[in-house]
C-alpha cells in the first residue's frame, strides 16, 4: 500500500540553500556522505553480527550510457519502514536550527543529515532498503517540493531489494558531471581511499575498479622499530618474516609520504593519542619551507576525509612537518569537514606536539647525525621551539652553531673553550667587536633572530655555562690610558687626528690595546649607525624618494629623543687610535713639515676603520678616502712642483704647529 505525499516539516528549500551556502564547501560532499552514511550501516551490522567484515561492500554506479541514476549500494543493517519513519522525523524538524543542533553519534541522525546533502545535486532521492535481521523491504522518496512518500515493498516489488540500502539519485542537468563515472572515481577515492570497508565503482561496460588502499600511516610505523642491523636473525625464521614485512609496510609508507610532500621525507614521526582514538603519522619535510608557511594536518574519521589541510592542530613551531591522521574520538562538526573544538580536540593537540618534542629529544640523545641533518634543513624552527622550551632547549642547544670572532662553533665547543661565553645583542655590535676582541677570546654573533633569546637561555640549559652580553663600550672602557712619557705623544696624534677629521662628526680617542696590528678602531652607537644609513641614503635619493627620506632624517624617533635628553650619551662616532700599534707611534713622531702625509694617513685609517667594521661609507668619507690616495700618491712619487708647498695641501682648519 503506497502512503500519500506528505509535507516535510521544515521549508526544505531554506534548508538545501543553507546546506550549500554556510554548511558545506561543495556539492561533491553530497557522495562523502551517502558513503559515510553506508559504512555506518555496514559497521552497524557487523557489531550485530549479521555480517563478517570481509563481506563487506560498498558500490557506487555512475550516471553513464547505460544508466540516468547514480547509485549508491551498500549490505549493511538495512531499515525496518519503522525506522524509516524515524528517519523522516529525525530529517523533519521543527526548525533549521533543530536539524544541525542534533548529535550526530546515532546512525540514523547521521543518515538523516547527511541525506539532504544529496538535495544539492538531485531533485529527487530514492532509499530503498531491506533489514538485515529480516523483514520486508521499503521505499522512500524524498523530492525537492517539500514533500515525501514511505511504502513498502512486497511481492514482486521488492524481490530486487536485496539486504542493505541503495540510494538513488537523479542529477539536476548542471550537476551532472559530478555524478559521472572520472568525476566519481576522482571523488571517491579522495574521501575514501582508506575506508576499513571495500569501497567500488563500477566503470563503463562493467569494469570494476576498488578505491580502497591500506592506511600505513595508522599503523605506528617508524624506522626506529626496524630491528637492529646487528641483530642474529635466522633467515626465513617468525622474527625474520616479521622483520621483512615491517620493511616493506616502512617502504609503503614512505612511498605514500613523498606522495604527499612531492619527495621523500626526511623522516617519520609516529602520532598516537588513545585517549581520542587518534593515530597517525608526522613526515618531516625534505626542504625548508618558504617564510610564513603554516603546515596543515590532513585528517580522516574512521577511515573518511574529514579535511585535506584541517589547520590550527600543530603548533605554530612545528611548520617542518606535515601529520595524516585518522580519529574515532574526536567530534565532528556538522559539514563534517573538521573537528569540534572539544577538550578532546585539545588532547590531541597537546598529545601532536609532546610527540613531536620528543623525537627531536631522540635525536638529540641517540642520533647527532640525524640531529646534524635535520638541523641543516630546519635549524630556524627548532630554534624557535627551544626559546619555548627549556627542557628542549638543554638537550639541543649545544647542537645549535653560532656565529663568532672565529667563525661559525656549535655551542659545546664555545663553551669548551671559555664557560662564561660573551655574546654582542645585535650585528652591528659584533661587527666593530670582531676586530679587537684578543684571538684567544670567543665573542658570540647573537644578533639573528632567536639567539640572544637562546644566549639568555644558556645558563638554565647548561648549569655549569654562563652568558652575558658586551658591548664595545665595556671593551673600550678596559683598554689602558696613555701615560707617563708616552701621554706627550699621544696627545700630539689625537690632535693631528681632530684637525684630520674636522667636519666628519668624529670623536678621537688614542689607547692602547689589542691586537697591535689592529690601529685604529671605528665605535659607533647603533642609533647613530642607523642615522648613518638614512643620511647615506638621503644624499644619494633624490625627488619623491630623497625628500621622504629627508623627512624621515629631520624627525627623530621618541627613542632617539629620549637618548638626546641624556646630557652623558654620546652624540657622535669615536675613532680609537691604537697607542700598541707602531704606526701611530710613528705619527707621534711625524715632522712639522710632514703634516700633510700624517693628515692623509690619519683619514685613511678613519676609512679604513669604518670598513673593518662594516660601516656605510657616506658621500664625505668616499670624498676623503679619494683625495687622501690622491695626494698620498703625489707625495710618494714627489710629483709636487716647485711652486705648490705643503700649506696648498692643507684645508681651511688644518693648521701646523710653528
Amino acid at each position: 500500500m503506497t502512503l500519500p505525499s506528505q509535507p516535510f516539516q521544515v521549508n526544505l528549500h531554506a534548508v538545501v540553500e543553507l546546506l550549500s551556502t554556510h554548511i558545506y564547501s561543495h556539492p561533491s560532499v553530497f557522495l562523502r556522505e551517502l558513503i559515510q552514511n553506508a559504512r555506518d550501516a555496514i559497521m552497524t551490522s557487523i557489531e550485530q553480527g549479521t555480517l563478517a567484515p570481509d563481506d563487506a561492500l560498498i558500490r557506487i554506479t555512475p550516471v553513464g550510457p547505460e544508466s540516468s541514476e547514480l547509485v549508491v549500494t551498500d549490505n549493511g543493517a538495512g531499515m525496518y519502514r519503522e525506522d524509516m519513519a524515524e528517519l523522516l522525523s529525525t530529517v523533519g524538524q521543527s526548525s533549521k536550527r533543530d536539524i544541525f543542533d542534533l548529535p550526530r553519534t546515532d546512525r540514523l541522525g547521521q543518515f538523516g543529515i547527511g541525506l539532504l546533502s544529496c538535495f544539492m545535486v538531485s531533485d529527487e532521492i530514492i532509499v530503498e532498503t531491506r533489514p538485515a535481521a529480516g523483514g520486508e523491504a521499503s521505499r522512500w522518496v524524498g523530492r525537492s517540493d517539500g514533500t515525501f512518500t514511505l511504502e513498502p515493498l512486497e511481492g514482486t516489488s521488492g524481490a530486487g531489494i536485496k539486504v542493505g540500502t541503495r540510494v538513488r539519485l537523479t542529477p539536476r542537468p548542471e550537476s551532472r558531471e559530478l555524478t559521472m563515472y572520472a568525476r566519481v572515481w576522482e571523488l571517491a577515492t579522495l574521501y575514501a581511499e582508506f575506508l576499513p570497508v571495500t569501497l567500488e565503482v563500477c566503470g563503463p561496460r562493467g569494469t570494476e575498479r576498488f578505491v580502497n588502499r591500506t592506511p600505513f600511516f595508522t599503523r605506528h610505523l617508524s624506522p626506529s622499530v626496524l630491528p637492529s642491523e646487528t641483530g642474529t636473525l635466522e633467515e626465513g625464521s617468525i622474527e625474520d618474516l616479521h622483520a621483512w614485512a615491517l620493511e616493506r609496510d616502512l617502504e609503503h609508507l614512505a612511498e605514500y609520504g613523498a606522495e604527499l610532500l612531492g619527495a621523500p621525507p626526511l623522516d617519520m614521526i609516529d602520532i598516537s593519542v588513545p585517549e581520542t582514538g587518534t593515530r597517525g603519522t608526522a613526515f618531516v619535510l625534505p626542504a625548508s619551507p618558504s617564510p610564513g608557511a603554516k603546515q596543515t594536518t590532513r585528517a580522516y574519521m574512521g577511515g573518511l576525509l574529514v579535511s585535506e589541510s584541517l589547520p590550527d592542530l600543530l603548533p605554530e613551531w612545528a611548520f617542518f612537518v606535515r601529520v595524516v591522521l585518522d580519529s574515532t574520538g574526536l567530534t565532528p562538526t556538522a559539514s563534517r569537514e573538521n573537528f569540534v573544538n572539544d577538550e578532546a580536540l585539545a588532547v590531541t593537540k597537546r598529545a601532536i606536539a609532546s610527540s613531536l618534542r620528543a623525537w627531536i629529544l631522540s635525536l638529540a640523545e641517540n642520533d647527532p647525525r640525524g640531529l646534524q641533518r635535520f638541523l641543516a634543513i630546519h635549524d630556524l624552527a627548532l630554534r624557535s621551539l627551544a626559546v619555548h622550551d627549556a627542557e628542549l632547549a638543554r638537550i639541543v642547544l649545544p647542537h645549535f652553531t653560532f656565529e663568532t670572532n672565529q667563525g661559525r662553533m656549535l655551542v659545546s665547543e664555545i663553551v669548551a673553550a671559555n664557560p662564561r661565553v660573551r655574546y654582542a645583542e645585535t650585528t652591528e655590535e659584533f661587527r666593530q667587536l670582531a676586530g679587537v676582541i684578543p684571538s684567544d677570546q670567543i665573542v658570540v654573533n647573537a644578533g639573528y633572530v632567536y639567539e640572544k633569546d637562546l644566549m639568555r637561555m644558556l645558563g638554565e640549559a647548561l648549569p655549569s655555562a654562563s652568558a652575558n652580553p658586551i658591548t664595545l663600550g665595556d671593551v673600550i672602557a678596559q683598554f689602558g690610558a696613555v701615560l707617563g712619557a708616552d701621554a706627550e705623544g699621544a696627545e700630539r696624534v689625537r690632535a693631528l687626528a681632530e684637525t684630520a677629521l674636522f667636519g666628519l662628526d668624529c670623536d678621537v680617542q688614542v689607547r692602547a690595546f689589542t691586537p697591535e696590528d689592529v690601529p685604529a678602531l671605528y665605535v659607533v652607537d647603533p642609533n647613530v649607525l642607523r642615522s648613518m644609513e638614512l643620511k647615506r641614503l638621503e644624499e644619494s635619493t633624490s625627488g619623491f624618494w630623497g625628500d621622504l627620506m629627508r623627512e624621515v632624517t629631520a624627525a627623530p624617533s621618541p627613542e632617539q629623543a629620549s637618548e638626546t635628553s641624556e646630557p652623558d650619551l654620546p652624540t657622535l662616532a669615536t675613532l680609537v687610535l691604537n697607542w700598541s700599534s707602531s704606526l701611530v707611534k710613528m705619527l707621534a713622531g711625524i715632522d712639522t713639515d710632514d703634516q700633510v702625509v700624517a693628515s692623509r694617513t690619519l683619514r685613511l685609517m678613519y676609512v679604513q676603520a669604518m670598513l673593518a667594521g662594516h660601516n656605510p661609507l657616506r658621500p664625505a668619507d668616499r670624498a676623503i678616502l679619494n683625495e687622501s690616495l690622491s695626494d698620498m700618491l703625489a707625495l710618494s712619487t714627489n710629483l709636487m712642483r716647485r711652486d705648490i708647498s705643503v700649506e696648498d695641501f692643507l684645508e681651511p682648519g688644518d693648521g701646523h704647529e710653528s
